[in-house]
């Protein structure tokens, strides 16, 4: 086969063309995006039943949820978070479980459990977690319009647009209040009208009707009866008659207020120009984020031109910058480690011939990756990027090795076609175990079990196609390039200055690593124990290692969380953002920023952020976490005031503290005592900050408690009681007005100030069976009092989450070891805590990493021992392995780095780079040892032979990561450990290799001799006996 390859030009070049061919077209089809495509089966409900405190919720909607939920075939977890109004259900199912088909068990579960709840709920609504439809961009809508026409222009002009685009999802609008019709009750007039506030209501709903009446035929045709009833004007509300006492029509407009304006204030956007409408716009699952993002910006300038005047719309973030960004930094390290190695070999060969021939393989197999990726579904993402950036020092290596021998074989006055064909057959074994073992390193990464292996499972695939691609190369391409480019007798005899030096330092180097290795040979044991030594003082080190889980990036924005007493208004919330955002902007570098506060499904009118963006990275001479620390020193902390830094991607991130600590216990009493003294402890560790608590108490409110002994007396059903509180409070709508084809809710409330006190409560009016008027406080009895702002659970029992970041230099490793200890000295007995979120990850990461390494030393021995034939020297290689920890150690502890999961697919990938020297080295050994020589003798030989090709290689892989672990753009915090711990590796094992692999060989060798001696004689000893017995 090699032969036909050599001798077959046109055929191998097409071969490799059509390599090519097949990557460059599929290169513009692969997607750009940020992370790969998972599948996370997360499945959320979400039900509103207006007007309920976070208990009421937790007993009449979350509890039979979560009941009927549970039963579902595949539930992994069960958490949900109980709010005024709202209860939120997140289903997690186990890994592997088809999300479309949980979601439609889930709907199937929840339609079938909807007579269990309260009759006045909302729909709950189903929704599956998708991140491949996650927001990429936030857009700003501002004007000199009212918040309800701006609202109008968001929703009717603005996101059918957008909509238009291809890839676009769905958009979210936060901040907008859409026109609403309000009738301000006057509770004296209706009294004295002798009303209540449902005669009102019942008086809307049955005057506004449209209702279809049938059909008829006139004149052998048929037409349509239609009754319509509704109001045809906002006046027209006012004129509906409510009653007619005494003959005399009581319309709405005399006890009541007709207000055409807009709903009210429950969220609100600003940018740094004033009052704004947020737009949140996500991509459809697959899309390229950077095509859409691109579509969606461009749409813009021609968006403006149609708006009202003074309305315009803006980009407030985009996370397609920092994906673009991101991956042209990792391309710029790819060309410049790519020329870097290449150079490397042209200054070993010295020979511009043979280094063009090697270098070929890095493009040839960088774009055939692009075709195989492009096959099952990948995506430019920061994971295959650092995949192929991993890559580029180990695509030219097979190239390197072949090359290289085949040189060798050309000194020695071979013809290049038989140089060709013999270097490359020599050597073509001993290549082939080089590149299975970095496959088998990589493919256990690709099978991770959790969330983390559906991230690396494109890491691993596409490292084990790109170096399985680059072996095909140097054993086609390579040798019939060199059969054909390189020249006969004398190749690479020195021509000039340069390369008579290097070549007479290679020579001195090899000099002295022959007399080195024959001093070590002559004592094997001094050596073995100085190895072992320093591998133990490495391993000693380790503990002053720092763990984390993933290095905090840069990625220009900053989201500033703030949260009021609870009870606090709107009003209150937006004039704190207003003063952080001023505050923020005194800073340097910001660029601008933009507020939300309260909307969404949770209402959370106390609670809000403010986004803070700030200038390119290269335009800044301070990274991300330095602006932290500054923007916390200038941010005043205001009494009651919660204030919370982080990272953020754009508006609404979600939880995503670094450290969060979940507290459960039987008794509730003890969770809360336990939750507030482990806070305590974590407050007053200076690395630990923005320190907070899901926990919340304090909400006030009114009891409302039916007598019934006296309602009954009064002829005042319980029902009546709530049906007439959610109207006075203007919680249901009762009809809704058409105008211009829209459609705009009317409802009933009371005016700001009257229910001031449980006694103005208390004098509401209700109508009785009987038609009489009854006080509130005749039939209830109501008291102010407060109950929980929030209760979280999981698995359907009551939790609390402690909730911190990390101050600079204090890693995620550190703060989980202090809140372990802490929390065994703090909790009271029957309260336990457990980590999540980073946390828990960090936990499963280390453990699923762990099982991959050892897979992927198991399948490495068994590689080694198919190759030489031997249970015995697969040892001798695999020993190099903990050597290269020596160096990646080292190279984390110098340079300050933590280990991250990133550094650890950097430890994973030396597993299968320092087993390549040992290879080559007991390779060529024991091809001499076949030809009869001693085990010392082919040591000698051999270990100085091959000492070029395993320098090259080291040196050009190091060469190609020396740009990476030099990195200082876009995604530079993750590339850079994985850099410096594979340079640190290299360096380390390939010293200690050259020099333990052939001690190790040696002894192993005598002992595998004395071992065969013992075989071999036990028969002649047993022979003997019996000739002697007889």
């Amino acid at each position: 086969m090699l032969q036909t390859f050599i001798k077959h030009s046109v055929f191998t070049v097409m071969l490799m063309a059509a390599v090519v061919v097949f990557g460059l077209y599929a290169y513009p089809r692969i997607g750009v995006d940020q992370y790969p495509n998972v599948d996370i089966p997360y499945v959320s409900v979400t039900t509103l039943l207006p007007g309920a405190d976070p208990e009421s919720i937790e007993k009449n909607v979350t509890d039979p949820l979560e009941e009927a939920l549970n039963t579902v075939n595949g539930v992994d977890e069960l958490n949900s978070i109980n709010l005024e109004n709202v209860s939120q259900v997140t289903i997690a199912f186990k890994l592997g479980t088809d999300v479309n088909t949980a979601a439609q068990d889930v709907r199937d579960r929840v339609q079938a459990t909807l007579r269990s709840l309260p009759d006045d709920i909302e729909t709950p609504v189903v929704e599956k977690f998708d991140i491949g439809a996650a927001p990429i961009l936030t857009l700003s809508l501002s004007g000199s319009l009212p918040v309800d026409e701006l609202t109008r222009v968001a929703e009717d002009v603005v996101k059918p647009a957008l909509q238009s685009q291809p890839g676009v999802g769905s958009i979210g609008v936060v901040g907008g209040r859409e026109r609403e019709v309000q009738l301000v009750v006057d509770p004296q007039r209706l009294r004295g009208y002798g009303l209540a506030i449902g005669d009102v209501s019942q008086a809307l709903q049955s005057q506004s009707v449209d209702l279809p009446g049938g059909r008829t035929t006139q004149g052998g045709r048929e037409r349509i009866v239609r009754l319509t009833a509704e109001a045809r004007s906002v006046n027209e509300i006012g004129d509906i008659i409510v009653a007619s006492p005494n003959g005399t029509p009581v319309r709405v407009r005399d006890v009541a207020a007709v207000v055409d304006g807009a709903q009210e204030a429950r969220g609100l956007a600003r940018s740094d120009t004033g009052a704004a409408i947020a737009l949140v716009v996500r991509k459809q699952s697959g899309a390229n984020t950077v095509q859409v993002a691109e579509a969606v910006k461009e749409s813009l300038a021609e968006l403006n031109s149609q708006l009202p005047e003074g309305v315009t719309v803006s980009t407030i973030s985009d996370n397609s910058t920092n994906i673009r960004a991101s991956i042209h930094a990792v391309q710029e390290d790819m060309l410049l480690g790519g020329v870097l190695s290449v150079l490397i070999v042209l200054v070993f060969l010295r020979n511009l011939r043979s280094t063009l021939v090697s270098a070929i393989a890095l493009p040839v197999s960088v774009i055939g990756t692009f075709a195989v990726m492009a096959l099952l579904g990948f995506t430019f993402n920061i994971i295959t990027m650092l995949a192929l950036t991993l890559s580029i020092g180990l695509l030219i290596d097979d190239a390197i090795v072949v090359i290289e021998n085949i040189v060798r074989h050309l000194e020695e006055g071979k013809t290049p076609m038989q140089a060709a064909l013999e270097g490359t057959k020599q050597i073509a074994i001993a290549v082939l175990a080089v590149t299975l073992a970095i496959v088998a390193v990589f493919v256990p990464v690709a099978f991770m079990e959790g969330m983390i292996g559906q991230f690396f499972f494109q890491f691993g695939v596409t490292v084990a196609v790109a170096v399985l691609i680059s072996y095909a190369v140097s054993m086609t391409l390579t040798p019939m390039l060199s059969s054909r480019l390189l020249k006969g007798h004398g190749h690479g005899a020195p021509t000039n200055r340069v390369s008579v030096a290097v070549e007479r330092a290679l020579v001195w180097v090899e000099n002295g690593y022959r007399r080195v290795l024959g001093a070590v040979l002559n004592r094997r044991g001094l050596a073995v124990a100085a190895a072992v030594g320093v591998l133990v003082l490495t391993l000693g080190m380790a503990r002053f290692l720092k763990f984390t889980f993933i290095p905090p990036s840069d990625n220009g924005a900053v989201r500033v969380t703030l949260e009021l007493p609870v009870g606090s208004t709107l009003e209150d919330t937006e004039r704190e953002l207003t003063a952080v955002a001023q505050q923020a902007r005194t800073l340097e570098g910001v660029k601008e920023t933009f507020s939300t506060a309260g909307g969404g499904t949770l209402e959370e009118v106390h609670k809000g952020e403010v986004l803070v963006n700030l200038v390119p990275r290269k335009e800044r001479s301070f990274d991300q976490e330095t602006f932290k620390v500054q923007l916390r020193s200038a941010l005043t902390q205001r009494p009651g005031v919660l204030l919370t830094v982080q990272d953020a991607a754009g508006i609404g991130g979600g939880r995503n503290q670094q450290v969060q600590y979940v507290l459960r216990g039987t008794d509730w009493s003890q969770v809360v005592a336990g939750s507030e003294k482990l806070l305590a402890a974590m407050k007053s560790n200076p690395g630990l900050t923005d320190v907070d608590t899901t926990f919340r108490s304090g909400k006030p409110q009114y009891d409302v408690r039916i007598d019934r002994e006296r309602a009954a007396k009064l002829g005042v059903p319980a029902a009546q009681v709530g049906l007439s509180l959610r109207a006075y409070l203007g919680r249901d709508e009762f009809m809704t007005y058409r105008e211009g084809g829209e459609t705009y809710d009317v409802k009933l409330r009371l005016p700001d100030a009257t229910l001031a006190s449980e006694e103005a409560l208390g004098q509401l009016t209700v109508r009785s069976t009987n038609g009489q008027l009854v006080e509130l406080r005749n039939v209830a009895n109501i008291t102010p009092s407060e109950g929980p702002v929030q209760i979280d659970r999981q698995n359907q029992r009551r939790q609390i989450t402690l909730l911190a970041n990390l101050a600079p230099g204090y890693t995620l490793g550190e703060g989980m070891a202090y809140l372990t200890a802490q929390a065994q000295q703090d909790l009271p007995k029957g309260v336990v805590g457990s980590f999540a979120g980073n946390a828990k990850e960090l936990g499963k990461t280390t453990a699923a990493f762990a099982t991959a390494l050892g897979l992927g030393i198991l399948l490495l021995y068994m590689i080694l021992a198919a190759q030489f034939g031997s249970y015995v020297h697969p040892f001798t290689i695999m020993l190099s392995l903990p050597f290269a920890l020596i160096g990646a150690i080292g190279a984390l502890l110098l340079s300050g780095h933590a280990l991250s999961i990133f550094a650890l697919i950097g430890v994973i990938m030396l597993m299968g780079l320092v087993v390549k020297n040992g290879i080559l080295l007991v390779d060529f050994t024991q091809q001499l040892r076949e030809a009869g020589r001693s085990a010392r003798d082919a040591l000698l030989e051999a270990a100085p032979m091959r000492l070029r090709p395993i320098l090259m290689t080291t040196i050009a892989m190091v060469a190609g990561m020396v740009p990476v672990a030099l990195a200082r753009g876009d995604g530079a915090e993750m590339r850079v450990p994985m850099a410096l711990v594979i340079i640190g590796g290299l360096i380390s094992s390939t010293v200690l290799t050259l020099v333990v692999v052939p001690v190790v060989y040696s002894l192993l060798d005598g002992l595998s001799a004395r071992f065969k001696r013992r075989e071999e004689a036990a028969p002649v000893a047993v022979q003997l006996a019996e000739e002697g017995a007889h």
